[in-house]
């Protein structure tokens, strides 16, 4: 056991004299500490002195390592209560914590007592008093109180000594609070939008913009090697119909009468406006073509301007990929081929009615699929198998595909042809992100756009927005309110909310909670008060039930962090953030921070306003939204 301020952290060192530096990849004989992070102390000569903590910690303070401490008192404690003869029980349930309602309720409480009342045949109350009496506070400093509340729950009162660690911690990691190095660097890759390069990007491509995005930082944060992966479409027959679609609108914009866009062709404005530009640019050169090579040409063009389109798009946005992969180029590696061999020899593949069929069934799926048609040309499930076999060639220990709400049924078929090419089951994981409507104040469904009717694309979303809000806020709007709602459920995007200039629009809720942090240090410079370092000030003067309120929320954003990464779910540090805003705005209201009359009292409210202004930059940060310092 290590002893840090009262709590006691379940992990062994081996010295071997004094560490001057650690390599990237630290020794595990020096140190091991498996309890969701790694921490790498560099203790100088004498043992019990910490000298420096670095980039791999993830916080002492952690809930999670509170949690683990407690968990071991209490199994301790159900241990001691079973040899003693007071408890019967078989075996001891793993032991479930959850939230307290409020601070009078204290910091940790479990229901295990409940669980156990069926094993010990007795009532739950009285064994949680059981419990209770085989606590020895005198040996445990992290526990101030212990309390039995209802039925049975044991509700834990932690010392004070951890929320002074908890500002301790964030002072010393900035902007690495939160973080850990629980991904050990192993690489990821999570492919999202690929929006076929057909068309602008709509609003359903941005929320999967915004979610992937999001989801990348969140697991770099907690140690992986994650990238971004856009996959281009630019084979097959929708390209085609793009190609002959911007041929019939280029000859319209020469004059030509009588022409249509082809049955499954592409009827939006924007292509009629791109036809027009190559006709005022380049006239008439493009009928000296036939017409295959003519629509060959036109598609060609047609793909490289919708992508660097796109590309502008989510830049604007925020968001930027690490690679492009291209489909036309998995085809011409000939990858395909060799994929559909490695089914063929593993028997996945059969002939009927003129066509190749993949053994779904097989796989438990309710029917076979085909692969290749009557033609000899590939259906979509050849190429993506290719290219998901691509992405295993590369590397990464796990896939993420974040795919659109019509692709409900690709999900199964894919994850059996990565099973059939003898990936592990747990390799690829997609998720579903779902529609978003437009709502107005109503919850009706409005007509955003100005510019293409029903059409609804990102682009036009940002700038109905920035008319109102600026292009800057345009951006952070968007985003906070694609992440806020669960990926796998419709969101409804209120815009008369979105617009709104005042606490209820939530993300400039939190904002705001980190622009009047930036303003309290303000007042200070303007009144010649500047924070001190935290090592010269006594937290013990921050005594208030709202300031200890507001550590314990500072104290959970590591585990929100690793829960949201590991769960795939990026709003979860959405609801946080916001959380920490409402505890925090009254408090600001409530309390004082800057009082010449009591400067230490000041020095120690400017530590905790420096580590509420950290927690709620670093989460703004992950979820690609600023944290302006005025609003």
């Amino acid at each position: 056991m290590f002893s840090f301020g009262g709590l006691n952290l379940p992990f062994t060192v081996k010295l071997e004299g004094m560490l001057l530096d650690m390599p990237p990849t630290p020794p595990k004989e020096f140190l091991t500490y498996t309890l969701y992070c790694d921490i790498i102390l560099l203790l100088d000569k004498t043992p019990n002195l910490i000298r420096k903590v670095n980039e791999y910690i993830i916080g002492l303070v952690h809930m999670d390592t509170i949690k683990a401490e407690i968990y071991n008192i209490i199994e301790g404690a159900i241990d001691a209560a079973v040899a003693a003869g007071k408890l019967t029980i078989p075996e001891v349930l793993k032991i479930p914590f959850s939230p307290t309602k409020t601070p009078e309720h204290g910091d940790v409480a479990t229901p295990i007592a409940l669980g156990l009342a069926k094993q010990a045949r007795m009532a739950p109350r009285k064994i949680a008093e059981i419990i209770v009496a085989h606590i020895n506070l005198d040996d445990h400093p992290t526990i101030r109180q212990i309390d039995i509340a209802g039925a049975g729950f044991i509700n834990i009162h932690l010392a004070d000594n951890w929320l002074y660690d908890t500002l301790q911690t964030i002072a010393t990691m900035q902007e690495g609070y939160g973080t850990c190095n629980k991904g050990e660097g192993k690489q990821l890759q999570i492919e999202f939008v690929s929006a076929n390069p057909t068309g602008p990007i709509n609003i359903v491509s941005g929320r999967a913009a915004a979610v992937g995005d999001t989801l990348v930082n969140l697991l770099n944060a907690i140690g992986y090697n994650a990238i971004r992966e856009y996959y281009v479409n630019d084979a097959g027959g929708q390209v085609e119909r793009l190609g002959e679609s911007i041929d019939i609108r280029y000859r319209q914009a020469l004059g030509e009468e009588g022409l249509e866009i082809p049955e499954g062709g592409y009827q939006g404005e924007y292509l009629r406006e791109f036809g027009q530009t190559i006709a005022d640019t380049e006239g008439d050169v493009y009928l000296q073509l036939e017409t295959k090579e003519r629509v060959a040409t036109f598609r060609d063009k047609g793909i490289a301007h919708i992508l660097a389109q796109q590309r502008k798009s989510l830049e604007r946005f925020g968001v930027s990929f690490d690679v492009w992969s291209s489909e036309k180029a998995i085809r011409e590696s000939r990858k395909p081929e060799e994929i559909v061999q490695v089914f063929r020899e593993n028997g996945c593949l059969y002939e009927a009615e003129g066509a190749t069929w993949f053994r779904m069934t097989d796989f438990g799926d309710d029917k076979d699929c085909v692969v290749i048609k009557s033609d000899g040309e590939y259906t979509y499930f050849v190429p993506d198998a290719a290219y998901h076999r691509d992405k295993f060639d590369r590397g990464f220990t796990t896939v993420i595909d974040l795919l659109g709400p019509d692709h409900q049924g690709h999900i199964t078929h894919l994850k059996n042809l990565v099973k059939a090419l003898g990936m592990p089951d747990d390799w690829l994981e997609i998720f579903i992100i779902q529609q978003v409507n437009l709502v107005d104040a109503a919850g009706k469904r409005s007509d955003m756009s100005k510019r293409r009717g029903q059409f609804l694309t990102l682009d036009d979303l940002i700038d109905e927005l920035a008319e109102t809000v600026g292009e800057q806020f345009a951006v952070d709007v968007a985003r906070y309110f694609f992440l806020m709602r669960v990926n796998s459920t419709h969101l409804d995007f209120n815009m008369e909310l979105a617009v709104t200039h005042a606490s209820e629009n939530p993300v400039f809720y939190i904002q705001y909670a980190h622009a009047r942090c930036c303003s309290i240090f303000e007042q200070g410079d303007e009144q010649g008060i500047a924070p001190k370092p935290i090592e010269a000030v006594s937290l013990k003067r921050l005594t208030e039930s709202m300031e200890h309120e507001l550590i314990r929320k500072l104290a959970e954003f590591p585990s929100v962090l690793l829960l949201s990464a590991e769960s795939r779910e990026a709003h979860r540090v959405v609801h946080y953030l916001h959380e920490l805003a409402g505890i925090f705005h009254p408090y600001y209201n409530q309390h004082r921070v800057l009082d010449p009359a009591d400067m230490e009292k000041t020095y120690a409210r400017l530590i905790l306003i420096q580590s509420v202004q950290r927690v709620l930059k670093n989460g703004l940060t992950l979820l690609g939204i600023s944290a302006p310092t005025s609003m």
